[in-house]
């Protein structure tokens, strides 16, 4: 059974049905021009009705496309994971739905895999997001690179192209909570980034809140670092000696009561320490636990699109002629949805 030479996996979580059909024309574009034949496997992340319908209705007209719902909302590094392993390109790429990341830069991509490249990630060299989103993200990673036991490109997301062998190695990866960004750099083969600059998001609006940004950077450290419980032993020597150096100034001028009140200004820096320090011993033990009970990544609802029909060669996108393409008018109409 035929096999396309490339996979693009599309995590959705809400989209702005207009971006799907613009990311399917401008993929249409770019890999029918470079001659590259392809599959587009898009994974509902537990969307509302309103992007499933979309969905659906792109998966039942198109048989180069792939849909998997999940049964509920798991995460995008989830999602990823289910578009991986419902793929069968012999490279594989992400790309984020709201084409932030441009879909231009795929053949330079595979050119670089021809020449025998297994991952080539995209390194962000400009952004046009919020100060404080660019902020978050370049303090970021840089702690997690100054921390991290394998080393992560910094300023990278999830828009990385990989050979097949790369995503069956992550597939046998035990973990089940997933921080992809530092699985592949751990995998190790022949890795290469491109700079890319990450234009704004035009149409809709971004489902990615600050909360699951901290969730992600947290599932980065815990994931690839053991430093912060490094720090403890190190933050209780110094809290010793100030608490010795504290008790030695209180017993010296025991006759102030002023000596009294940093006595207990230093109690209460110690007493919050401790807590502090429990508190990450057991985030870290909350982490091992999850990955104890051994509960499932994702779990799928369904799975539509002739694309998963085994009984003949799939219809992998190849030429314009005998296909359907993307017009104004399917644009327009999906804007209604």
């Amino acid at each position: 059974m035929a096999s396309p030479d490339l996979s693009v996996v599309v995590a959705v979580y809400n989209e702005d049905p207009r971006n799907l059909v613009r990311l399917l024309q401008r993929l249409e574009e770019i890999l029918l021009q470079a001659s590259i034949k392809y599959e587009v496997v898009f994974v509902n992340d537990g969307s509302g009705e309103r992007t499933s319908r979309s969905l659906k209705e792109i998966a039942l007209e198109f048989p180069y496309v792939k849909l998997i719902n999940l049964s509920r909302n798991f995460g995008q590094q989830a999602a990823i994971t289910a578009g991986m392993d419902h793929c069968d390109g012999r490279a594989v790429v992400n790309i984020d739905s709201d084409l932030q990341d441009p879909p231009e830069l795929i053949p330079q991509m595979m050119e670089l895999w021809r020449r025998g490249y297994d991952v080539i990630y995209a390194t962000r060299s400009t952004r046009k997001d919020s100060v404080p989103k660019r902020l978050f993200a370049f303090l970021y990673y840089r702690v997690l690179s100054s921390v991290a036991a394998v080393e992560i490109p910094r300023d990278t997301g999830d828009f990385r192209l990989m050979d097949r062998k790369v995503v069956e190695a992550l597939k046998r990866l035990p973990e089940k909570k997933r921080f992809l960004r530092g699985l592949v750099p751990w995998l190790g083969f022949r890795q290469v980034g491109i700079a890319v600059d990450r234009g704004a998001r035009e149409l809709g609006e971004s489902t990615y809140t600050i909360r699951k940004l901290l969730r992600l950077a947290f599932d980065g450290i815990l994931a690839f670092s053991v430093a912060p419980l490094f720090l403890i032993p190190v933050v209780g020597a110094i809290l010793v000696g100030i608490g010795l150096l504290t008790f030695a100034i209180a017993f010296a001028v025991a006759a102030s009561t002023q000596a009294y009140w940093f006595l207990g200004a230093a109690m209460l820096v110690l007493s919050g320490v401790q807590v502090l320090s429990v508190g990450l011993v057991a985030v870290y033990l909350s982490t091992a636990l999850e990955e104890l009970r051994g509960r499932p990544t994702y779990l799928v609802q369904d799975r539509l699109g002739k694309a998963f029909d085994t009984t003949r060669s799939p219809e992998i996108r190849t030429t314009r002629e005998g296909t359907e393409s993307l017009s104004d008018e399917a644009l327009a109409a999906s804007s209604l949805r």
